[in-house]
């Protein structure tokens, strides 16, 4: 070829901006997160809610939860499983990890009624958990709760009628310092 003579390049030369272009709009337009949208957008007027984490692919309850201000009835879950089976026994996997707590977020949700939170692996309560003061059902089924370091804070719901506790760690002392301070108070303990 004499000198001077223009080559057209190959076609996979001109493809080759392109392809890159186009990834970085691809890869930046799919992992730049929705400035305007928030975990719960959807749930937000809603006064009664149910949320399975692992519809939002979460491993546990995000500080979010504070935004459901309108909220009377909260169920949360985590159905990972099918189903449970307490083997090996349930003492032995209460005190295994992991572990989770709630984020201190719920505790300004005012006007909830009714708080299920059910297989979490909960092992602590909030510190100002008392502040839910409508509060008149809570089910705290099969999470790694030790009941009689939560006892104050159970037992300053005054309007609590229900608290299912089964599936953590309760004796009968505890059972007996719930009823003495809430005679009303239906309570499931699995020692029953």
């Amino acid at each position: 070829m004499p000198f001077g003579t223009l080559r057209q390049a190959p076609n996979h030369y001109h493809m080759k901006p392109f392809l890159i272009l186009t990834f970085f709009t691809l890869f930046f337009s799919c992992s730049t997160p929705d400035k305007g949208k928030s975990l719960f957008d959807d749930l937000v007027d809603k006064e009664t809610v149910v949320i399975n984490l692992i519809d939002y692919t979460l491993d546990s309850i995000p500080s979010e939860i504070g935004r459901l201000k309108k909220v009377q009835s909260l169920s949360i879950g985590n159905q990972r499983d099918t189903g449970w089976v307490a083997y090996p026994p349930l003492l032995a996997r209460i005190e295994q990890p992991p572990f989770q707590q709630l984020p201190d977020e719920i505790t300004e949700l005012s006007d909830l009624k009714t708080l299920r939170l059910v297989g979490l692996d909960l092992n602590r309560l909030p510190d100002k958990f008392e502040r839910l003061q409508k509060l008149d059902t809570l089910d705290l089924f099969f999470n790694k709760l030790t009941i009689s370091d939560e006892l104050e804070k159970l037992k300053k719901l005054e309007n609590l009628t229900y608290l299912d506790i089964r599936g953590n760690k309760v004796d009968t002392a505890d059972i007996r310092a719930l009823k003495e301070s809430n005679p009303h108070l239906t309570l499931r303990s699995g020692l029953e």
